[in-house]
């Protein structure tokens, strides 16, 4: 095979049953009221001699890794390994962690999580996958990145000015120059439209594609960054509903164009197979309110003896690199992370496969301004065990 095969689809995975559905993120017990932009679950379907691979972000708050199992057996033609899946974590879509259902304040009664949307989203998903593997064609692959200063746009609360400025950007045409994908990295929470809105949206990431397609006739994927503690648009927390939407609109559009542009500074080439290593990896949960949750039954996870299992992958595709981690990472483990790899450019996809919470570095952890962050993390010695399993799988490349 002289270049890999490759094709992108976009399915609907919008929830049917709208005001049934709890809004993830923020508080718990927020019902959601009606549709502002329809979600979408993005894939990009590549193959080369070794057979198929599958990259898939959907506009989800986060997808477990026993969820993204379920959905890897039912991809019967896709080698179990070879199926990623993340999540841009809107936080304006359904609770797929089960941590804002129903609740008494802030304590939660039962699992927020739908089990017949959940089934409904795999087989969404699947369908698209089988549509995108009819599709594939010669593809040609290129990539570039935009390193210009954001912060207009986004800001890291907790330490201004500390957060990753880079967006790499993956272009993937046909042979035949018809474009297929536009592949975009950069870290920023989609919670712009904040606790008050009720409507379903993937916040920014939704005019982040609009304005990708648009400009490049390709289909838009957007993978989310080190986009923990805190990094999200740089607009007041007190800022009202109304005046959120349209800086919600700004930040997309203009992230859009960022990406746009380093697309068309991509030089696509023939490539003939993408290179990856995957690690399963087990750690002791050190967060004993989540592991009280899950024994609960609100976090419908298997937690053997406070021991979960997770998964780092990495992929090396001409000369860039990608990761994955499970989780959000703050910017410190972002760049860390990036430091191990040896791309140009390296992505760094956060949410990967799984969603643990921050991903949180010792100094974090330490420092009380964090308390949160390290509330809603598996804890610094998980995120040391994943940095070195990166960087064993990225020398393994």
């Amino acid at each position: 095979m002289e270049t890999m095969l490759a094709s992108a689809v976009k399915v609907d995975i919008t929830p049917f049953m709208v005001t049934n559905t709890y809004l993830a993120g923020f508080a718990p017990n927020r019902l959601a009221t009606g549709v502002a932009e329809p979600l979408t679950a993005r894939i990009l379907y590549l193959e080369d001699a070794a057979g198929p691979m599958v990259w898939i972000v959907a506009d989800l708050i986060g997808y477990m890794l026993p969820d993204v199992d379920e959905l890897r057996a039912k991809l019967t033609d896709v080698a179990p390994e070879r199926v990623l899946f993340c999540s841009t974590h809107t936080h304006a879509g359904p609770d797929t962690m089960g941590l804002w259902g129903p609740s008494i304040g802030d304590a939660p009664l039962r699992t927020g999580r739908d089990p017949e949307y959940l089934k409904w989203l795999i087989a969404q998903v699947v369908a698209g996958v089988r549509r995108a593997r009819v599709r594939a064609r010669p593809a040609l692959f290129g990539a570039a990145e935009d390193d210009r200063d954001k912060s207009e746009w986004v800001v890291n609360i907790r330490q201004p000015g500390y957060h990753d400025q880079a967006m790499p950007v993956l272009r993937v045409d046909g042979v035949d120059g018809r474009p297929i994908a536009c592949v975009s990295n950069f870290g920023c929470h989609p919670e712009i439209l904040w606790e008050k809105n009720t409507e379903v949206s993937p916040d920014y990431v939704h005019h982040l594609h609009k304005t990708v397609e648009e400009a490049t006739g390709a289909v838009s994927l957007f993978f989310n960054g080190a986009l923990g503690g805190m990094v999200t648009g740089n607009i007041p927390d007190e800022t009202p509903l109304e005046k959120r939407r349209p800086f919600c609109r700004k930040l997309g559009k203009n992230l859009g164009k960022i990406a746009v542009d380093a697309w068309k500074k991509a030089a696509p080439a023939p490539c003939a197979e993408i290179r990856h290593r995957t690690r399963r990896v087990t750690f002791e949960g050190a967060n004993k309110f989540l592991l009280f949750l899950a024994n609960l039954g609100i976090i419908e996870r298997k937690m053997d003896r406070g021991f979960i299992e997770t998964s780092v992958d990495v992929w090396r595709l001409g000369p860039a690199q990608f990761a994955t981690l499970p989780g959000e990472p703050l910017p410190a483990v972002g760049f860390a992370a990036k430091r191990l790899m040896l791309g140009h450019p390296n992505f760094l996809f956060g949410l990967g496969n799984d969603e643990l919470g921050y991903l949180i570095d010792h100094a974090a952890a330490a420092d009380p301004k964090y308390h949160y962050e390290l509330s809603m993390s598996a804890g610094a010695e998980a995120t040391d065990l994943f940095l070195k399993t990166l960087a064993d799988l990225t020398a393994e490349l």
